[in-house]
Order: structure tokens, then C-alpha cells, then sequence
């Protein structure tokens, strides 16, 4: 099972300024997770008039596995490391 990142880092830095930010995302996912049933819930009679309707163009099955899809992908974030330098600016993003 994979598991969802637990922290993120940001590290900016200029010529003279530099922030490190450690962002705990294990507080922040159940909060996003009862936002987006909610949103589910709320939007359940929508999305089964969709599915009714794709169903005949065959893309149901797109709009039913996107959600497990997108879930997957934030999951999969885990040991991501982005990295950018432009002269004497730098960005780090990193999730663990």
C-alpha cells in the first residue's frame, strides 16, 4: 500500500532572504479528505447524471476512476523533489 507524504519542505532562498518552511501534511490531509466527501455527497446526483450520459460514448469509465486516479497520484508524491535555481534565487520543494 502507498502510503500519502507526511511533510513537505520549501526552502526559498534570494541574495539576502532565505524561508524554510515545514509544512505537516498529515494535519492537512483528513481535513481535504471530509472536504472532498462532502463535496462527493453534495455532488452525487450531478455525477450520476453524468455517468448516464457518458455511458453511451464510452466515457464512463474515465469519469468513474478519476477520483481513485487522483488519489493515487497525490499519493505516489511521496520522495518528490523539485529543485529550481535561476542565478542567486532557489526553490526546493520536497515531500516526505
Amino acid at each position: 500500500m502507498n502510503l500519502p507524504p507526511m511533510i513537505m519542505r520549501v526552502k526559498i532562498s534570494q541574495r539576502d532572504r532565505k524561508i524554510n518552511l515545514w509544512l505537516p501534511l498529515f494535519i492537512i490531509f483528513p481535513v481535504v479528505t471530509i472536504i472532498v466527501l462532502a463535496l462527493l455527497i453534495i455532488l452525487s446526483p450531478l455525477i450520476l447524471v453524468a455517468a448516464m450520459v457518458l455511458w453511451r460514448f464510452g466515457w464512463f469509465r474515465r469519469l468513474i476512476f478519476s477520483f481513485p486516479m487522483a488519489i493515487d497520484c497525490v499519493f505516489a508524491m511521496r520522495g518528490l523533489k523539485v529543485d529550481v535555481n535561476q542565478g542567486s534565487e532557489r526553490v526546493f520543494i520536497s515531500f516526505s
